[in-house]
């Protein structure tokens, strides 16, 4: 890939050029030589962070060069390090473009001295990494890619050459690359689904980078990641489809800047989706969902309906508290999940008050919408058509979504859908414009 004459400064523009993917690689290669200067040292100084989670002296060295090279590149651009000052959610939430780095991603696998770790800078625009490199350094191997310029492989010495990935056909046996160090139950009962033909240990965000050039098929995670883990390698994954980006699930500047679970890579040529209506007991969600399915049937597309309550009857031990909500969340959307791995498109009709809770289901989906179902409190209230309000107001009913317990509404739902002064209709149609333009 060669570089064009194109500016590389300008931080309000939503295309990334050859020369700015360039500059960006070559500032992760050398914060890669910094950290690497301080590889296999017998006296290498190891702290833990409050998480718990190993840093070192590369990680700074590391953070120094990357941070001062991307100020002089991009200077009006914000940027969040893993090991700098993590400006507040609210600071973040006016930016609508910033870099996101991990100076030195496995740092468990630098300690090792296993080769497995990486140096990572990610260009976010609007929740999406549209520029990530990864640099391996111990190996002399970088991975850069962005959104209309494709994936790209160097390794040192030698051109580059393209990365290209092709999704697998739906139940045919997959290549798993799965975390060096994060095993997990969820992770087994995950796999149990799967036809297995392979898997394959590493760390870092090289797994990305392997399901980018094909060398495995799905890469599974269950349990808390930060985005500045998987920004880049999820560009590189993203941007090495061909003929189009692949699908992925995850989204960037969240609130705590964490993703609950993800599963990169697997089949795409189905028609699926799953359509997951949050908000306020009485909002609409079932109503308007309801609609929708019958209105997909009449066109003929696989469809299903999972409501909450229902869903509830059938595991009637299932309470609300907060752990009782999230597990039953995660039924359901694990459950919609697998339909719409084989070309179903899933409605889903749920208060689930909780952002981590949605965000968990995200990540298990090939294309997740989740449509905030706007009605207000007093609006609700008047409805009341279960007449669960008026009990929670006399104190039958505890932890009640918006009375008793809090509603965390969707900070940036695909659809958002206020009902208050609307039909059915209106609303529906709202949605279903958002499903045929195919986002």
């Amino acid at each position: 890939m060669t570089a064009s004459k194109t500016s590389v400064t300008n931080p309000n523009s939503g295309t990334v050029t050859p020369d700015l993917l360039m500059a960006v690689a070559a500032l992760a290669e050398a914060a890669g030589q910094a950290a690497l200067r301080f590889y296999g040292g017998a006296d290498l100084a190891v702290s833990f962070k409050d998480g718990g989670s190993p840093v070192t002296a590369a990680d700074h060295a590391a953070h120094e060069v990357i941070v001062g090279g991307l100020r002089q590149l991009t200077p009006d651009v914000p940027v969040v390090s893993e090991e700098g000052d993590i400006p507040t959610a609210e600071t973040r939430s006016q930016w609508r473009r910033f870099w996101l780095v991990d100076p030195l991603d496995g740092t468990k696998e630098f300690i090792s001295k296993n080769g497995e770790f990486t140096v990572n800078i990610a260009l976010i625009q609007d929740g999406v990494p549209v520029l990530g490199v990864v640099v391996a350094p111990a190996v002399g191997r970088t991975y850069y890619a962005a959104a209309g310029l494709g994936a790209w492989r160097r390794d040192e010495g030698k051109a580059a050459i393209p990365v290209r990935s092709v999704a697998p056909e739906a139940g045919a046996p997959v290549r798993i690359v799965e975390s060096r160090s994060h095993p997990s139950p969820e992770l087994e009962a995950f796999l149990a689904t799967q036809a297995v033909a392979e898997r394959v240990l590493a760390g870092s965000s090289l797994k990305f980078c392997l399901v980018a050039e094909g060398a495995a098929d799905l890469y599974p995670r269950f349990g808390p990641t930060m985005e500045w883990d998987t920004a880049a390698g999820d560009a590189v994954f993203r941007y090495s489809g061909i003929g189009r980006p692949r699908r992925s699930s995850l989204r960037y500047n969240q609130p705590d800047l964490r993703h609950q679970s993800f599963v990169i890579g697997g089949p795409e040529s189905g028609p699926g989706a799953v359509v997951w209506m949050t908000g306020l007991s009485g909002a609409g969600k079932s109503t308007i969902a309801l609609d929708v399915v019958a209105r997909l049937r009449a066109r003929g597309v696989p469809v299903e309906y999972l409501d909450g309550d229902v869903i509830r009857d059938v595991f009637p031990s299932t309470g609300f508290s907060r752990e009782d909500r999230d597990a039953h969340i995660r039924r359901v959307g694990y459950l919609a999940s697998r339909l719409e791995a084989h070309g179903v498109t899933v409605v889903c009709a749920l208060v689930s008050p909780y952002r981590s809770s949605r965000d968990f289901v995200r990540g298990l989906c090939r294309r997740f919408v989740e449509v905030y179902v706007a009605t207000s409190l007093a609006e609700c209230e008047r409805r009341d058509v279960k007449g669960l309000y008026a009990r929670a107001r006399k104190g039958e009913i505890a932890n009640l979504t918006g009375i008793g317990d809090v509603y965390e509404a969707p900070e940036r739902p695909e659809v958002l859908i206020a009902t208050e002064g609307k039909t059915v209709e209106a609303s529906s149609a709202e949605l279903l414009d958002y499903l045929d333009r195919g986002v």
